[in-house]
């Protein structure tokens, strides 16, 4: 792994968090807003907002599994703190 990969460095300061961890957080931040978007138009009736919301009910359980896995393997930290390079 290169300096540059530290995901988004300017000015000396990167992100403790590694690439992979925030692109997973991201898109399951998204599918979590997606799901309330859902939620508030399922009242206005239509059975595609309760499609679509199993739909991205599925890929929230695999966001959140890939999160747990990062966590496990200990992927979720760019590096341990004090490290340089």
């Amino acid at each position: 792994m290169t300096s540059t990969q530290s995901g988004g460095q300017s000015g000396g300061v990167g992100s403790p968090i590694s690439n992979e961890a925030h692109n997973v957080m991201t898109a399951l931040q998204a599918k979590l807003e997606g799901l309330e978007a859902y939620r508030k138009y399922q009242q206005s009736g239509g059975r595609i907002w309760q499609q679509l919301s199993d739909m991205d009910n599925q890929a929230v359980q695999i966001l959140t599994e890939e999160l747990e896995r990062l966590v496990r393997e200990g992927q979720l930290r760019l590096r341990a703190p004090g490290q340089t390079g």
